[in-house]
């Protein structure tokens, strides 16, 4: 089965319109000039109004008319490819940078901001009026408009990487209105090197304007001649010509429809609506020779009025090819069935200048269309360099639809049956939403599968949507309340959720007009919803349908690689990757003469025979299986493969697969003569793909992708990836119906092959997931040099970009901070290889899904995992954790995902199951690179405790205290030979975190280093006091540490400020000491807070409040602690007693600062404490006689 990846290739397309790509906007208006023409006011965008034509809309705003991609000639500069775009009624143009990669030394001190550049004119864009040229190191941009006005802009590359400054209008555009054009109109134009423009005019001749710069007003006109001078006067003044168009007086039979100039050679080839090619020359202005592009030679001899002429509109007739110093020029002829003639250009500089040229085949190539459906039109086509010869490259479109078909390897094609050669190349899996609803769609609510499907990337872009919704609320919302209940609820809301709502809300309004709303049946609402979400979903379609029109082919003419721009995509060709080519002869239709007949490859025969199968099966069931399927092979295998088919068959198969449709795959499958080798083949292709290996990555070419291309290579590696998961899904089934419900010879093979094939699905469905969540979200995380740093270093490689101050700025993807941050050297190789021409592009896609494939590398789970949680996608990184294996550093991962998640618990139970096998494991170089993601230091192989310890401050960081005190104890427990002390401190922390006082105290005191001891201290009292658990500073001994307990609650109670805040230290110090005995001290701390009361208050007694209470029931207490001393003659205490501390009111808050010049230590007896509490009461009794008095 080994074939040419060359020759069967696919598209990786792009949405490009400004809702998929959201670029800073540069707005210039093109001046206005006057002249008779009307001019077309230029229709700026408006939200879609019920009333209004939304498709319309829609159509003018982000769907192209004309558009294609100009590519710079020079390696150097970027970006070095502009892709141009018709927009707003031809009035609108788009210019976007479309570059893939980027070179390092592009990159500078600040990011590069790609921005857009939209030019406004007041009249339409002339059809094919467009051309875009170099000249030294600006960008020419040559506009031919409906009023014969020619507008040239100069803008160089800097204008679309962010460092646009606004400039008079004469520095940057220039309006010319050449005289000839009022008495010979022109069709259209083409650029030549130098920046010199040929105009193609309506009667027939071409003219050249010269000009030294741009925008200089020094334009000279030159007319062509074909040798007579009267012939080009005649058709100067149209004297005596009878050689007009029908209905078209002022139309010539001579009209130049298509040209093109030779690269670096003074030649320039047109073709006329009469067949008629000519050699012009660019020094003489003269024709030099004339043919005919049709192979008809009695036609070529008929005057031109005799003749079927072509459509007088530009259109695409010849396409030139450079191969070494040769040229080769492709034409064609689209009368009749269609033509193609290679033509190899042959000069002869013996005798002066001389060219002709000459037909290569001596036969022309008919063009097959893609099917006979539909009428077929080609549009645009592309003759392009090839390893061995020339390749042609045909766009054909249809008013449903369009292709491109291929030719390769001309220059060995001979007789006259080339049709045979042709191969259709083929789509991208999100243009084709009916292929991929299967493996996108497995929810079984019905809202979340639409969603799913709709929004599924790359499927439709915001701006469809946005322009959907408004029509759906408007024809099928029950009510104007249903209209008004959903503008007022989706305010605000994300687009998925204003969507959501709409249907769900049209399926319950309509509900409720037919009976009561409680009483509907489930299933009917089922079918409603269904049915609305289907409706919702098939408007989108057609929508998008108007941006499918097939408009040119572009080449890059560095790299050779083939680009398809569309109404609102464009798309490159890549060659196909394991066994996509399979794909290609499914979709092509019913044309059999493209690509090779399935009977001679027998593996395309079985892949669309059980794809065929598969199609006639429900969808549900489909969907049913693979989830089967994803859980059998996610769980470890508890009974045999055998049993495990039987229960898939009996709980999900049995009973819905019809007959006719096992009948109908019998006749496909009789005329494969070996279907177990086919099997075989099919398994070894599949597994080549994900068990590559490649070498050390170079990095000697430092290139980065941009935003495109890392968009680019997304969407082609998620269209390689559902493409195979499909086949997988139809193999399975296939294996898993024939045996165990129909063949019995050949069981036990096919459970042996169900075995290996769902190992590969496995890998399949983990990369299905990593591409769906890299197409679904966008990074703009990684501007720091750190990354570069850390993967330098990873890698070996010289630090010169780092030390130079150049930052690492990948493409705003997902993708892109994937492969910058697993290894450098593979970002840097994938973007070579972008560039490497069409089998590049596929090499790229191959190299990723290699890669990333856990069949071969498991630890590419891990790596996976650790660059979305470093990016701060953890619900994504949750989707992938069913994939990791069971070894230690999966188990692992696992933790850190669900820590990500906030379930420390489960977090904590993955980590302790993980430890013994991390801790004494010795990793390889790629599992200790992907656990670098989760760790700096290495954090395997060190032993119990070091791991213990990791987790521990992970844990601690996360605010899982519990699960961190833990680990911490398991770290002291284990000891082995790290600081025990330091281990004990972070067992402290740790358990004083999660408020586990116990186990801090029990750390705390365990601690000998009387320096560490002290310091943790201080901070276990505060944290004590604060959360109200003074109560356990009594329970605990402290043993030589008591007297630092006391002395640490005496200091911060007489630092207080306000000495009744909680905690209140005086009274959790009057406790410590009374729990101790210590009642003297203890009735000193009770004094010192009165008298703290008391010293703060004025002479002013007004209110009795809280602060007198306060004040009396401490008295009470204080003489009740003294009269448990037993001393005679008396009680005593020392206290410090303020000096001057008069009576004071309680209506007033205490001072904020206590000076300890305002107090002495005294003697105080208990005679003393009863003679201020009698004044104290005697102070309270009067202000309560006062209130009395106040009431009476």
């Amino acid at each position: 089965m080994p074939r040419d990846p060359s020759k069967y290739l696919k598209e990786a397309s792009i949405r490009v319109d400004s809702s998929s790509l959201e670029y800073p906007v540069i707005e210039l208006v093109a001046p206005e000039i006057e002249n008779e023409y009307p001019p077309v006011p230029s229709s700026r965008y408006q939200r879609p109004q019920i009333n209004d034509d939304v498709e319309e809309i829609y159509s003018r705003r982000f769907v192209a008319s004309q558009s294609s991609i100009f590519y710079c000639n020079s390696k150097s500069v970027f970006p070095r490819s502009i892709l141009w775009r018709v927009l707003e009624n031809n009035t609108v143009l788009d210019l976007l940078p479309v570059d893939s990669t980027i070179l390092d030394e592009h990159l500078q001190s600040s990011p590069i901001k790609l921005q857009r550049v939209r030019i406004s004119f007041s009249t339409p864009i002339k059809h094919a009026g467009v051309v875009i040229s170099e000249h030294d190191d600006l960008l020419t941009i040559d506009v031919l408009t409906e009023s014969l006005a020619l507008y040239t802009f100069a803008l160089n590359n800097k204008t679309f990487t962010g460092e646009w400054i606004r400039r008079p209008t004469t520095e940057w555009c220039h309006v010319h209105e050449p005289a000839h054009f009022n008495l010979r109109p022109p069709h259209f134009m083409t650029a030549l090197t130098g920046g010199s423009l040929v105009f193609a005019l309506l009667d027939g001749g071409l003219i050249r304007l010269d000009r030294s710069h741009p925008l200089s007003n020094d334009y000279t006109e030159r007319i062509f001649s074909d040798g007579s001078y009267l012939a080009s006067l005649r058709g100067m003044f149209l004297w005596g010509s009878s050689d007009k168009v029908k209905g078209h007086p002022s139309v010539s039979t001579n009209l130049v429809v298509s040209m093109a100039a030779i690269p670096n050679l003074p030649l320039l080839i047109t073709a006329s609506i009469s067949s008629c090619l000519k050699l012009w020359s660019l020094d003489s202005l003269t024709s030099i020779n004339a043919y005919d592009i049709s192979s008809d030679q009695e036609r070529a001899l008929l005057p031109n009025n005799k003749k079927v002429l072509l459509e007088l509109e530009p259109s695409t007739l010849i396409s030139t090819a450079q191969v070494d110093d040769l040229v080769y020029i492709a034409t064609y002829c689209p009368l009749g069935d269609g033509q193609f003639r290679i033509w190899k250009l042959a000069i002869d500089r013996s005798d002066g200048f001389a060219a002709e040229l000459v037909d290569l085949l001596q036969t022309s190539i008919r063009p097959v269309a893609p099917d006979d459906n539909a009428i077929w039109m080609i549009t645009d086509f592309e003759l392009v360099q090839a390893r061995n010869g020339l390749d042609l490259f045909v766009l054909w479109k249809s008013n449903k639809s369009s292709r491109v078909h291929a030719l390769f390897d001309i220059l060995t094609v001979s007789g006259n049956n080339s049709a045979q050669h042709w191969r259709s190349v083929g789509l991208n899996s999100m243009d084709r939403l009916d292929s991929t609803g299967y493996f996108n769609t497995l929810s079984e609510d019905i809202t979340e599968r639409y969603l799913q499907s709709i929004f599924q990337p790359g499927v439709f872009s915001p701006a469809i949507i946005e322009s959907v919704l408004p029509v759906y609320e408007q024809h099928y919302s029950a009510s104007d309340a249903a209209k008004q209940i959903s503008k007022t609820t989706n305010i605000n809301l994300s687009l998925v959720n204003r969507v959501a709502n709409a249907v769900s809300a049209s399926v319950s309004l309509s509900a409720s007009l037919y009976g009561n709303l409680d009483s509907l049946d489930y299933e009917s609402y089922n079918r409603d919803l269904q049915q609305q979400w289907t409706r919702f979903e098939r408007l989108c379609l057609e929508l998008s349908k108007h941006g499918e029109e097939a408009l040119s082919l572009a080449r890059d003419p560095i790299n050779n690689i083939v680009w398809v721009v569309r109404g609102s995509t464009v798309s490159a060709l890549r060659s196909c990757v394991g066994l996509e080519y399979a794909q290609l002869s499914a979709d092509r239709g019913s044309n059999r003469s493209l690509d090779v007949e399935s009977k001679s490859q027998p593996d395309i025969a079985l892949l669309n025979a059980l794809r065929s199968f598969r199609q006639q099966i429900s969808q549900p069931v489909v969907a049913d299986f693979i989830s089967a399927l994803v859980d059998d092979a996610l769980k470890s295998p508890n009974f045999s493969v055998g049993d495990r088919m039987s229960t898939i068959y009996d709980n999900i198969l049995n009973d819905q697969i019809s007959d006719s449709a096992i009948d109908h795959l019998h006749r496909r499958l009789y005329h494969i003569s070996d279907l177990e080798n086919v099997l075989q083949l099919c398994y070894l292709e599949f597994n080549h793909v994900i068990s590559q290996t490649f070498g050390r990555p170079s990095l000697n070419t430092r290139r980065h992708l941009t935003t495109i291309g890392a968009t680019f290579l997304s969407t082609s590696v998620h269209d390689s990836v559902v493409t195979t998961y499909g086949f997988l899904v139809d193999i399975l089934l296939f294996l898993v119906v024939f045996a165990v419900d129909i063949s019995e010879e050949f069981s036990a093979d096919h459970i042996f092959l169900y075995d290996r094939f769902l190992q590969i699905f496995k890998t399949y469905s983990f990369l299905k997931i990593l591409t769906e969540t890299v197409l679904a979200s966008n990074l703009n995380l990684l501007t720091e040099d750190e990354a570069l740093a850390q993967t330098v270093d990873q890698l070996d490689v010289s630090r010169t970009v780092v030390a130079a101050g150049k930052k690492f700025r990948p493409g705003d993807s997902i993708l892109q901070f994937l492969l910058s941050k697993f290894e450098l050297g593979l970002a840097c190789t994938v973007a070579n290889d972008l560039v490497s021409g069409i089998v590049g592009v596929g090499d790229a896609v191959e190299y990723v899904i290699s890669y990333w494939s856990i069949h071969s590398s498991p630890s590419a789970a891990i790596g996976g995992i650790g660059a979305l949680l470093s990016g701060s996608y953890v619900y994504e990184s949750e989707r992938v954790t069913p994939y990791l294996s069971v070894d230690g550093v999966s188990t692992y991962v696992k933790g850190r995902v669900y820590l990500a998640l906030g379930d420390a618990e489960q977090a904590s139970l993955y980590f302790s199951r993980a430890s013994a096998n991390i801790a004494g494991a010795q990793l390889s170089d790629v599992n200790r690179l992907a656990l670098s993601f989760f760790s700096k230091k290495h954090i395997a192989g060190l032993g119990v405790s070091a791991y213990a310890i990791h987790v521990s401050d992970l844990l601690f960081k996360n605010g899982a205290f519990v699960q961190s005190s833990e680990f911490a104890r398991l770290a002291v427990d284990i000891n082995d030979g790290g600081d025990i002390d330091r281990l004990r401190a972070k067992a402290y922390r740790a358990a004083q975190g999660g408020a586990l006082y116990d186990a801090a105290y029990q750390s705390l005191v365990e601690i000998q280093n009387s320096d560490i001891r002290i310091s943790l201290l201080e901070g276990f009292v505060i944290k004590l006091c604060e959360n109200d658990q003074s109560f356990r500073l009594a329970q605990y001994p402290f043993l030589e540490l008591h007297g630092l307990v006391e002395s640490i609650l005496e200091q911060k109670a007489r630092s207080s400020v306000d000495v009744r805040s909680s905690p209140n230290y005086y009274k959790i110090l009057y406790g410590w000491r009374v729990e101790h005995g210590n009642l003297r001290d203890a009735s000193s701390a009770l004094y010192e807070y009165i008298q703290r009361l008391r010293s703060g208050l004025t002479s002013q007694v007004d209110n009795f409040n809280e602060f007198d209470i306060d004040v009396s029931n401490s008295y009470v207490v204080l003489m009740s602690t003294l009269s448990c001393i037993d001393e005679k003659p008396e009680p005593w205490f020392l206290a410090r007693k303020t000096i001057e501390a008069g009576v004071s009111s309680p209506s007033k808050k205490p001072k904020t600062s206590y000076h300890k010049d305002r107090s002495q230590r005294t003697l105080v007896r208990l005679s003393d404490v009863r003679r201020e509490y009698g004044e104290e009461v005697l102070r309270m009794e009067s202000i309560l006689q006062k209130q009395l008095v106040g009431i009476a």
